[in-house]
């Protein structure tokens, strides 16, 4: 038999643990300690059965459910009590209508134009005051003004900052400007006006319009742009840059068609500009429409002057030189009878 190493020290030692070992396994009844001495010793950490992860689950979800039911019947008698002083913050329900305390349906109205005075200066919702001559709008028996122009500028170019002006609590968009309206100002038009509005409400048709008018203008002028054409490829500075200019002419096609698109968008571009300019200058135009054709409802200085009038009859009828009794004869005569 050979020793291992470390000497007949160590040799005993691990003779005397492996009998502790099977002594220890006899008592106990087992004798898989010394087989299975490794498969035996307990992990690390904290050890949890499956039973009370379950139970913890299911009291999280049962306090969950609580909570929410909880919320719930709070959010119930609050909203009763929003119910019974008129109000309902919960119901946010456009079509709820006044009778369900939800929220207000916008409404359609009618309306007032003034103009603004340096006697009846106006305020305006989108600026501060109206210029002097302007005419204004507001809803029917309200005192919330805006300009014409300043309005019909607005709903031109960002409609959706029209009716909160007024809370929304006006269809504004639908009623004013709507052409088959009751209230719409459109009735009030001219011919003319009514042409420009229609080709700014049809974008599409005011595009194809311009385009067709540029295209046409290009037909007209073709012999000239012939001419200048014919001066520029037969130029000889042009072809003094033939090393600079010709490889592009002989390039492979992925490139040719990646200058087509930059140059497609180069186009573009320059007609989206001018189609900007274009359909400015139409909303300018179709204000000036506005501005001359839409009739005045509340003529604040005639009632001013009729006012003065009637001011000035009552002070002819009592006034007090109509009524003198002279030196006090006629009164003596009185007091006499």
């Amino acid at each position: 038999m050979r020793i291992p190493r470390g000497g007949p020290n160590v040799w005993f030692g691990v003779s005397w643990a492996c009998s502790f070992l099977a002594f220890g396994a006899a008592r106990s009844g087992t004798s898989s300690w010394s087989v299975n001495l490794p498969l035996q010793l307990a992990r690390g950490g904290a050890l949890k059965t499956t039973t009370s992860t379950a139970n913890s689950k299911d009291d999280v979800s049962a306090y969950r459910t609580r909570q929410q039911l909880y919320l719930q019947s709070r959010s119930l008698l609050l909203r009763q009590a929003l119910i019974g002083r008129g109000l309902d913050a919960l119901d946010h329900d456009a079509g709820g209508g006044d009778e369900g305390g939800g929220k207000k349906r916008a409404k359609p109205v009618d309306w007032d134009c003034a103009v603004a005075t340096e006697a009846h200066p106006k305020s305006c919702l989108y600026s501060f005051d109206a210029e002097t001559g302007a005419k204004v709008l507001a809803p029917l028996d309200t005192t919330h003004w805006i300009t014409l122009a300043a309005l019909n500028r607005l709903r031109r170019t960002d409609p959706t900052k029209v009716e909160p002006l007024w809370h929304s609590q006006y269809n504004i968009l639908s009623t004013w400007w709507h052409p088959s309206h009751v209230f719409s100002l459109y009735t009030y038009l001219t011919p003319l006006g009514a042409f420009v509005s229609f080709l700014l409400d049809s974008p599409l048709l005011l595009a194809s319009t311009l385009l067709g008018f540029v295209l046409l203008s290009a037909l007209v002028t073709l012999p000239v742009w012939e001419h200048l054409a014919q001066i520029i490829v037969t130029h000889p500075v042009i072809w003094q840059q033939w090393p600079s200019w010709g490889r592009f002419v002989h390039a492979a096609l992925p490139l040719k068609l990646l200058l087509g698109q930059m140059a497609w968008k180069a186009v573009a571009q320059v007609f989206g500009r001018l189609y900007g300019r274009v359909r400015t200058h139409l909303i300018d135009w179709e204000c000036q429409i506005l501005e001359t054709c839409i009739p005045v409802t509340i003529l604040e200085d005639a009632e001013d002057e009729d006012d003065e009038e009637y001011a000035s009859i009552n002070v002819q009828l009592f006034d007090d030189d109509e009524f003198d009794y002279g030196d006090g004869e006629e009164s003596d005569e009185f007091d006499d009878q």
